[in-house]
């Protein structure tokens, strides 16, 4: 139930707090009282668009704040639950709205701050606002078949949650095989130029820092006579020295003159000991110079067959990434590319099989749904007629066509709510007969049929006694007063009729405090709600008589 409403800064309204008292509650007041901002304000507590127009003037921020308490069976504790919002202490919990003029928008759920659109998804299972604008969308066709399906229930909507499943599944593996299909020519094409990029890069036969070597073999070949030419001048320094003794011969010397020091100093036995292993390092190092020499290929034609190597690499370089590397890495990639387009023939036939029975499995769940609804749409038929009599329409018959459609997440068929009016007219879609009144109390009736099976466990009717009086006025008090047996009933309401039913009347009325005008709530006493009564009924608050009427109808 909803059990407390607090608005502060909201349009006209200062600070109104409201503690609502289930089953039934109406509230009345005269034009412009502020009953419509109230509708407006419980509409952005709920998600609604708020702006900051709705900010009282001069204020900085508007607050909405609505507790609410459920069973622990109601579908909104697994959501708070999910979203780790539930006390497990207390049954219930607080939805609050912040409004600033700098147009951030606070959403809470019991104090903790979340995204509009998890808040939107929580609160949209609460309450159920009905105004002209909502009588309207029971004129929709997709809103009437969701109707059907409901009463319907669980059995039905079990079904119709199955068609919306296999829906996806048919339409995710119909997308891509039509996309294989249409791709099958460009995939042709590609597959065509992947071959030959992996045929030039095979041909190439490339290894891994070939690159790095072969720059290294040209910058030696290119220079191999200047190294050629270094290499022996440095050979003849250190052994062959034309000039005089060469730095073998002067390192000999001098080890054979620190040798046998050390006799003398031990000492010296340790520089002698460190400056030998020198001429083990100069005969290596002989070694090595003729080595390299006798491995040197000073050949142009070697030369020229480097720099053609290089430029080939280099031109590889250029269409799959530069180095060794980057192309073999390419090639790896376009190879694998290949094998998936290889198994692509048989990829595309599983999808075809896949697709027909995804459409198979739809198509029969489509069908039992189909049977489902079209037994619904008899009992659905008799139960409006029954509810049009209780409404003052005696003359009126309710009828439910369904016929094929495009298949769609909630199957195959196409639902339109048809009425006939008075005896011996066609039916005719609801849409283009019904009156404002029509649809107020056509509304009531689905609404009576789906109280028991409805999730939402509060209803707030805005002015549905728009536009009838009489007889018919007292049938639709009766209906809402039956509508709240199994559901909290809210109604702003203009009728005396419907005012007296309730268990709980508000009175809102427009003050003037400290120059500023405001909105005040009123909970009505039964000498209160009689003197309203009269003020609705004809506003002479001083009829004797119009009081004993008032009286007897809180009576009964």
């Amino acid at each position: 139930m909803f059990e407390r409403l607090l608005i502060k800064q909201f349009a006209i309204i200062d600070y109104l707090e409201i503690d609502f008292k289930p089953p039934f509650t109406v509230m009345t007041g005269e034009t412009g009282a502020g009953k419509s901002i109230l509708i407006d304000a419980v509409s952005v507590l709920l998600g609604g668009r708020g702006s900051g127009e709705m900010i009282r003037h001069g204020a900085d921020k508007a607050y909405i704040e609505g507790a609410f308490r459920f069973h622990a069976r109601h579908p909104v504790y697994a959501a708070l639950a999910e979203g780790g919002w539930a006390d497990d202490d207390d049954d219930s919990f607080i939805l609050s709205r912040e409004l600033n003029v700098n147009g951030k928008n606070i959403c809470r759920v019991n104090g903790c701050a979340v995204t509009l659109n998890a808040y939107r998804g929580l609160a949209a299972g609460l309450l159920d606002i009905h105004g002209q604008h909502e009588y309207q969308q029971i004129m929709q066709s997709h809103r009437q078949l969701d109707i059907l399906d409901a009463y319907g229930g669980s059995s039905l909507l079990a079904v119709k949650r199955k068609v919306g499943e296999a829906y996806i599944v048919w339409k995710e593996i119909e997308a891509k095989l039509e996309n294989a299909r249409e791709n099958r020519q460009a995939f042709a094409a590609k597959k065509d130029f992947l071959v030959f990029q992996l045929g030039e890069i095979d041909e190439a036969a490339l290894r891994s820092g070939e690159e790095r070597d072969l720059e290294t073999e040209i910058s030696r070949l290119t220079h191999s006579q200047k190294i050629v030419k270094q290499l022996n001048q440095a050979y003849r320094l250190l052994f062959q020295s034309a000039d005089g003794e060469s730095a073998y011969d002067l390192l000999s010397k001098a080890l054979q003159q620190l040798r046998g020091l050390e006799k003398y100093d031990p000492e010296l036995g340790g520089i002698f000991e460190r400056l030998e292993p020198a001429s083990y390092i100069l005969d290596e190092i002989s070694r090595e110079i003729d080595r390299y020499k006798d491995q040197m290929d000073v050949s142009p034609a070697r030369l020229e067959e480097a720099e053609n190597r290089l430029y080939k690499i280099k031109s590889l370089g250029k269409k799959y990434g530069e180095g060794t590397e980057a192309i073999l890495g390419y090639r790896q990639k376009i190879a694998a590319e290949l094998d998936d387009m290889e198994e692509f023939g048989q990829k595309e036939e599983e999808w075809a099989e896949n697709e027909s029975k995804a459409k198979g499995v739809y198509n029969t769940e489509s069908a039992e749904l189909a049977q489902l609804r079209r037994k619904a749409k008899t009992q659905l038929e008799k139960q409006i007629d029954q509810e049009f009599l209780e409404l003052a329409m005696k003359a009126a018959r309710f009828q439910v066509d369904i016929h094929d459609s495009r298949p769609g997440p909630k199957g195959a068929d196409e639902v339109e709510f048809h009425i006939s009016t008075n005896t011996g007219e066609p039916f005719l879609p609801l849409a283009k007969i019904a009156s404002g009144g029509e649809l107020s109390r056509i509304t009531l009736a689905i609404k009576r049929i789906l109280a028991s099976s409805d999730t939402c466990e509060t209803l707030i009717f805005d002015e549905i006694d728009s536009g009838i009086g009489g007889v018919t006025v007292q049938s639709v008090a009766e209906k809402l007063s039956s509508i709240s047996l199994d559901q909290q009933v809210i109604c702003v309401t203009h009728s005396p009729v419907i005012a007296a039913k309730a268990g709980q009347h508000l009175l809102l009325e427009k003050t003037e405090e400290k120059g500023r005008t405001t909105t005040k709530a009123e909970d009505l006493d039964d000498q209160e709600r009689v003197t309203e009564l009269m003020r609705l009924l004809s506003g002479d608050v001083a009829s004797v008589d119009l009081r004993r009427h008032a009286e007897s109808m809180l009576k009964r």
